[in-house]
């Protein structure tokens, strides 16, 4: 797994109607994905918490720090289906704050 930068994760974010996918390349190991949630919560001022390991997944809750911009989203790594995702948390959430938020930072 190769390092990435803001810019990457800003450019391979996809919104649909129910999460925002970032297609970065899963980490490989349960340290490497520790690693990368860290770098990731680093690049856009998130707080992780209420993490979950599964047999081939890893969810965490994590929140902006911002005062500006407040939420709370679930971040959802999934190596069955290879994928990274953003999920809103609560009706006051949207998919569409979640993206604005990844690529105007």
């Amino acid at each position: 797994m190769q390092p990435f930068t803001l810019q990457d994760v800003q450019q391979y974010a996809r919104i649909s109607e129910q999460s925002v996918e970032i297609c970065l390349e899963l980490p490989a190991t349960p340290l490497k994905t520790q690693q990368w949630v860290s770098h990731f919560c680093s690049l856009f001022n998130f707080s992780i918490s209420e993490t979950d390991w599964g047999a081939d997944r890893f969810q965490a809750i994590i929140t902006t720090q911002s005062s500006d911009t407040a939420f709370q989203c679930m971040l959802c790594i999934e190596w069955l289906c290879e994928a990274i995702w953003l999920e809103p948390i609560g009706t006051q959430q949207s998919t569409r704050a979640i993206f604005d938020y990844l690529t105007h930072a």
